[in-house]
């Protein structure tokens, strides 16, 4: 009768606790986003967190300024000097066939408004057809500070609101990384998502470039070591059997 040998060994295993962090991107193709090339990624912290990094890596050195200018001049505005920031938000539509588009293809009938399933109300908020988001509009405020003393106050696309404009870099490059700490779950993502960059001139942000928003493919693995203590009992083989 075989008798079980108790074998008790402290060892450390790398034990393997896979966490999903969904990744969603937005591509910029310099040819249909009016000179913009690159993208803005959003990588979750996990798969029902609302903590999120985003980083933007940009290239406008493409983007005619002179262009931009008649663009603002169209809306009876001046951009008298080289634009160098952009507000950015999530909007809610998309209607081009394209990944990224620019100019009138990223117009309010193209992209709509901006993500506020809380009612922030902001100006251009999916829901200032409302009365009473209209009337709310008039007080909002969104900023880095008071974002971070109070979430509620800012649309949750209003991204520019939240974490700053993109501004250009040397070269008209942008390589920048934001941390969201109330960024839309990624349940909340939808196919028609897209963010849209807003020129800033002298007196007005004007929708210029947009890309949409797609899944990456995948899912980010997290290793975390950890120690295992082993008490397995184990038994010896029978005579004449293999292992």
């Amino acid at each position: 009768m075989l008798s079980p040998i108790r074998v008790s060994s402290l060892f450390a295993l790398a034990a393997t606790v896979a966490t999903a962090q969904p990744s969603y991107v937005y591509k910029f193709d310099a040819a249909t986003a009016g000179g913009v090339d690159g993208s803005i990624q959003v990588k979750y912290a996990g798969d029902n967190s609302t903590t999120a990094t985003i980083s933007a890596s940009l290239d406008f050195s493409g983007v005619s300024q002179s262009e931009l200018a008649a663009f603002a001049e169209s809306f009876n505005d001046t951009c008298s000097q080289a634009v160098t920031s952009f507000t950015w938000h999530i909007h809610t539509k998309w209607n081009s066939t394209q990944s990224s588009a620019s100019y009138a293809k990223c117009s309010k009938a193209d992209t709509d408004n901006h993500y506020d399933p809380d009612h922030a109300c902001g100006p251009v908020s999916e829901h200032i057809a409302l009365p009473e988001c209209k009337a709310k509009s008039a007080n909002y405020a969104c900023d880095p500070a008071k974002y971070a003393a109070d979430p509620t106050v800012c649309e949750k696309g209003d991204l520019s609101g939240k974490v700053g404009k993109i501004t250009l870099g040397e070269g008209s490059k942008v390589n920048q990384e934001w941390t969201d700490e109330h960024y839309p779950l990624p349940s909340e993502n939808t196919d028609s998502w897209s963010i849209v960059l807003h020129a800033v001139c002298e007196n007005e942000a004007y929708r210029f470039s947009c890309a949409v928003g797609t899944k990456e493919d995948g899912e980010v693995q997290q290793s975390n070591p950890t120690q295992v203590e082993q008490n397995t009992p184990v038994q010896g083989a029978a005579p004449g059997c293999g292992m």
